[in-house]
């Protein structure tokens, strides 16, 4: 599997999955951003196992990691706080969806998670690890950030805007504050 074929499965299968989450009305702002973070999450805990077996608990290793897990816990703290449950404080239908999300009962979001485990494992079985994904700030660190900036404009001037659209139970606004998120997964998916 190479790591175009990878990125391509990855992409449909976080589309479909996340595409009936969001006809289900289980997914928000919070899902997609927080579904970026633990990906990114998963990859960094796995690439540092892989790089540890590989060359040796380094200082070399650690340093390369230490900025990856950095940024991961600046990330998480403002996403579930800022993202989970501020901006959605008045809004107690997506607080209860967050919520879920966050505490991993939410059935799309855990289907995600261990495709994207399992898919992720083969990758590195049959391609090794990519140096460029060890990186302090590498491509999916990219796609969090600028989704973190993206999801911020969408919270703040659309779903405040217009709660009703936002309750969870309304497919349309679900699906127009998901579409950015997807057509960027998409197009930084194919570089």
């Amino acid at each position: 599997m190479n790591a175009n074929l990878f990125r391509k499965i990855e992409t449909i299968t976080f589309l479909l999955i996340t595409i009936w989450g969001v006809v289900q009305g289980q997914v928000t702002v919070f899902y997609i951003i927080y579904l970026f973070w633990a990906q990114e999450l998963v990859r960094t805990v796995v690439n540092s196992i892989v790089l540890n077996r590989k060359e040796g608990n380094t200082a070399a290793v650690y340093h390369q990691m230490k900025g990856s897990f950095f940024l991961l816990f600046l990330y998480v703290i403002f996403i579930v706080v800022l993202f989970g449950i501020i901006l959605n404080w008045d809004n107690l239908d997506l607080l209860k969806i967050n919520l879920r999300i966050l505490l991993l009962r939410n059935t799309y979001f855990n289907i995600n998670m261990v495709l994207f485990g399992v898919q992720y494992y083969l990758y590195l079985r049959y391609n090794g690890l990519n140096h460029a994904d060890i990186k302090a700030f590498n491509r999916s660190h990219l796609i969090l950030h600028i989704s973190i900036v993206i999801a911020g404009v969408i919270q703040m001037a659309v779903v405040k805007q217009y709660p009703a659209y936002f309750s969870g139970k309304e497919l349309w606004g679900s699906a127009l504050v998901v579409l950015p998120f997807l057509l960027l997964k998409i197009w930084l998916g194919r570089k």
